[in-house]
Parts: C-alpha cells; sequence; structure tokens
C-alpha cells in the first residue's frame, strides 16, 4: 500500500511526520493537509498514508515483532512500526521481548476512549 509522494520526499519522512503530529494530537484535518501540502499527497493518498500510519503504531504495540508489516507491501505502517518498537521498554534486559507500556499505548488508548 503506497501513495504518490512528491520528489524529494521519503516514506520514511512522511511517517515521522504524521506520527510527529499524532503524538501531539493534532486533528485530523490538520494531518491530512500537512500531507497534502508537505507531501505532495492526493487528500485520497494522505488518507491512506495516515491510516497507514495509525496500523503500524497499533501492530507495534501488540508486542509481538510477527505483527511487523512488510516494508515493501506497506511502507509506512512498517516505518512507524519500528520507530514504535525502539520505544517499547524490554521486558528484562536480556530478552528481546518488550513490554507493552509508553506514550504510544497512552496515545492508543485515549483514541480508543479506553482510558485504563
Amino acid at each position: 500500500m503506497s501513495v504518490e509522494i512528491k520528489t524529494g520526499k521519503s516514506n520514511m519522512e512522511l511517517s515521522i511526520a504524521i506520527m510527529e503530529s499524532l503524538k501531539v494530537r493534532e486533528p485530523y484535518e490538520h494531518i491530512l493537509k500537512k500531507c497534502v501540502e508537505e507531501f505532495g499527497l492526493s487528500e485520497e493518498d494522505a488518507d491512506l498514508a495516515i491510516d497507514r500510519a495509525q496500523g503500524g503504531i497499533v501492530r507495534a504495540i501488540t508486542c509481538n515483532k510477527q505483527n511487523e508489516p512488510d516494508k515493501t507491501k506497506d511502507p509506512i505502517a512498517w516505518h512507524t512500526f519500528n520507530e514504535v518498537w525502539k520505544t517499547l521498554p524490554k521486558v528484562n534486559w536480556w530478552s528481546n521481548k518488550r513490554d507493552n507500556k509508553g506514550e504510544w499505548l497512552n496515545w492508543y488508548n485515549e483514541q480508543s476512549g479506553n482510558n485504563s
């Protein structure tokens, strides 16, 4: 699931820009506008990019590395998954397993109305 990004911009830059907007709880319309203006996306592609970015975040907070999206088929979700994965604390210092804690879990809980 790829989108047409204007020359000179990358999927990683788009993913990070969307994540930064989500992190500060910018309204969807502002994120959509940023994608269109800064990355040259159509509104349809901007909507898809936002959806895929959020999908990668949600997949990462499952703490299951097998949920990692395919880099070629879904590059935006892959980038956001890996950015969030890096922020998840390890269960133990010697383990690669991750614990479902942190700012992105808080973001998810706010979005889903699950404020536990």
